[in-house]
């Protein structure tokens, strides 16, 4: 049974959890409810503050996305990325010793906290931007699960303690991120030549309505373990990595989605007033739909980045700027309610807005037939440099969806054959993939078949590829 397991399971290089790894960080110095720092007990330096100046950063960063782009191939980012996080870390654990402190230290140890993390969002936004839909989905979902972890652990060290592992959290995350890009070819990291696309606004518009669900579901936002990594949320990475590692290429990422709607829909029952457990059960729901849901973006979005050649700066920028800022209007609403009369039903009330952002946000992702799609991410206008390689890549996404809805490919057929048109071979998309050589043959084939191609080389043809 043991064996048996193993041969299943995928054994993921721990470097790719850093994605992860950096949550711990934020959910120790401004979302934690087990350590009162004097720093956020001053006027607009708390974790709203917080939010919303990460918000104004990551706008900032993605409006600048041509220029900075690729992010990691500058030398100033990761340093300024390690320098602001332990900055900000340390000021924060400073005014606990000294409280008088808090005062000026307050405000300097937001913003740096606040640049630092937006700084290492896209930082490996960017990286998971090169990576096919599959591994991203594997990846963040094992980074969720790793992060949630050691957060469960640093709950339990002494003030001393924390204080310094919290201090490691963001060196070990960014030490991931280099030794991801030592695992990634250098002809598929990140390049300079990014052009201009319309906005998938539908993958945004999602994640805007779940964030604002959970913002409203403060049951979620009160819980022990953090308000990203509780039970619920190791629960639902857990089924995405174990359904991934059981299917392998015939998982299916449409199940995550359709599994996060009845999580959602049982989030909103009032189980609290079944006793002691029922806030928890509430809590557990919200959180595991959440976290499904974000797991779908990262992969959509990734996907346009990694078929299309969207810029991640720009792409993820704005989502996770939308996210925040949803998620701190949820909380905001549910704060306002509290002050509205009592004759006024709130719970109903917040009860069918966030049924209905649910709803809607299903709508949205049921809209397009496969997540591969571009969500509306058109081509408008292409770079000033290697305008002919970057055309390219755009036109190879582009064609293989189209052949995809044409002769009814999968979507894991659609993937190879990408990856077939992008020049691989069988042994690197198997090795990509985690799936043995003779899976990729079977479904070559079944490309053959369905694309009514007999040869490598038909098949280059029917996608306007010149063999050589």
């Amino acid at each position: 049974m043991a064996h048996r397991f193993k041969g299943r399971f995928i054994e993921m290089p721990f470097c790719f959890t850093g994605m992860g790894i950096f949550r711990v960080w934020t959910e120790t110095v401004y979302a934690n409810g087990s350590v009162t720092f004097p720093t956020q007990m001053t006027p607009y330096t708390g974790f709203a503050a917080f939010n919303v100046v990460a918000v104004v950063i990551l706008l900032a960063m993605a409006l600048a996305a041509h220029r900075i782009a690729p992010l990691y191939g500058k030398k100033f980012a990761v340093p300024l990325t390690g320098a602001c996080l332990i900055a900000s870390a340390c000021a924060n654990f400073f005014t606990i010793l000294y409280p008088e402190t808090a005062g000026f230290l307050g405000v300097p140890a937001m913003v740096l906290g606040a640049a630092g993390i937006a700084l290492i969002i896209l930082l490996w936004s960017e990286l998971f931007g090169c990576l096919n839909p599959f591994r991203v989905g594997l990846y963040y979902a094992g980074g969720v699960i790793v992060g949630s972890l050691m957060l469960w652990l640093l709950k339990g060290l002494a003030l001393p303690w924390l204080w310094v592992c919290t201090c490691l959290v963001p060196i070990i995350s960014l030490e991931c991120l280099r030794r991801s890009y030592r695992l990634l070819p250098k002809n598929e990291r990140p390049h300079v030549g990014w052009g201009s696309f319309s906005l998938p606004w539908k993958p945004i518009a999602v994640v805007a309505l779940y964030s604002l669900t959970y913002g409203l579901n403060v049951t979620t936002l009160n819980g022990f373990f953090g308000i990203h990594s509780g039970i619920g949320a190791v629960f639902a990475a857990a089924i995405v990595y174990v359904g991934i590692c059981v299917k392998r290429s015939g998982f299916q990422f449409s199940f995550v989605y359709k599994l996060a709607l009845p999580l959602a829909v049982l989030s909103l029952l009032p189980f609290a007033s079944l006793g002691v457990f029922g806030s928890e059960i509430t809590g557990f729901c919200a959180l595991a739909s959440y976290t499904l849901c974000l797991i779908v973006i990262m992969v959509i979005l990734a996907s346009i980045t990694y078929r299309y050649g969207v810029n991640a700066i720009w792409l993820f920028g704005l989502e996770r700027a939308v996210r925040l800022l949803a998620v701190q209007s949820g909380i905001a609403i549910h704060e306002a309610a509290g002050s509205w009369s009592s004759s006024t039903p709130i719970d109903v009330i917040l009860a069918l807005v966030m049924g209905g952002s649910v709803l809607v946000a299903t709508l949205l992702l049921l809209s397009e037939r496969q997540l591969t799609s571009s969500w509306g991410a058109v081509l408008k206008e292409l770079p000033p440099d290697d305008r002919t390689a970057y055309a390219e890549k755009n036109r190879l996404g582009m064609k293989c969806y189209e052949l995809s809805e044409r002769y009814g490919l999968t979507q894991r057929e659609e993937e190879i054959l990408l990856m077939l048109a992008q020049g691989k071979k069988p042994a690197s998309i198997e090795q990509e993939l985690f799936v043995a050589n003779s899976t990729v043959k079977t479904h070559t084939k079944h490309i053959y078949q369905k694309l009514n191609v007999h040869s490598r080389s038909e098949m280059f043809q029917l996608l306007g590829i010149e063999s050589s």
